[in-house]
């Protein structure tokens, strides 16, 4: 099934989720580094994919909700969860992996952004290891031609969960940097190779995002 059908129901874990997103979103300030004339709010029609780590992904869903992006979410239940959050606040939801029998997903990401719809993946996800880009993403960017756009959030304070991810809840009235990277494509690395090199040049923008969100 290429896409949740469905609105998925808030459980008590995701309820929670949206409930402390909506609270303390209203004491969060916010601020954008980097490639900002992307304009990445008003983006319809680019077909673009946005990564950026798992554990950064309360902050952006919430900053960029009701913007008409896709999320690239597994189906197992943490995913179910995360795809229940992405609905609630507007988005739209591709159900399966980059990794894990996602083949489908693959061509349903490349069908979506030759459309000129936008999709978020989180490369590292949704088990990990924790900030190691799979080479997910890269395939989707060389099948459909669409530009990884890397993103990342630097709250000032936050709560890291012990997850997998050490996932991030910035606390109450947090200013949050929010950072967009260069785009990345693969016409600019090396042609025996492009799987790999774009996976490379994808994992060091998120690893060195400090130096592009600050």
């Amino acid at each position: 099934m290429p896409r949740f059908a469905n609105q998925i129901p808030l459980d008590a874990v995701s309820a929670t989720i949206v409930s402390l997103g909506n609270l303390f979103g209203l004491t969060w300030r916010f601020s954008t580094r980097g490639r900002v004339d992307l304009d990445v709010p008003h983006d319809a029609g680019k077909g673009r994919i946005y990564a950026f780590w798992h554990s950064h992904l309360l902050s952006l869903a919430y900053f960029y909700r009701h913007t008409g992006k896709m999320a690239l979410i597994s189906e197992s239940r943490d995913g179910r969860r995360a795809a229940a959050v992405a609905q609630h606040w507007g988005h739209a939801v591709i159900s399966g992996s980059s990794t894990h029998g996602g083949a489908s997903a693959l061509r349903t990401c490349a069908r979506e952004l030759r459309q000129g719809n936008n999709v978020v993946i989180t490369p590292d996800g949704p088990r990990g290891p924790r900030e190691i880009v799979k080479p997910g993403v890269a395939q989707i960017a060389l099948l459909s031609g669409a530009p990884v756009v890397p993103l990342c959030a630097h709250p000032s304070r936050a709560f890291r969960l012990r997850s997998w991810d050490g996932f991030m809840i910035p606390a109450p009235f947090a200013r949050i940097g929010i950072g967009i990277g260069e785009p990345l494509t693969g016409s600019d690395v090396p042609p025996e190779n492009p799987l790999d090199g774009l996976t490379a040049r994808i994992q060091r923008a998120l690893t060195g995002a400090d130096s592009w969100s600050s």
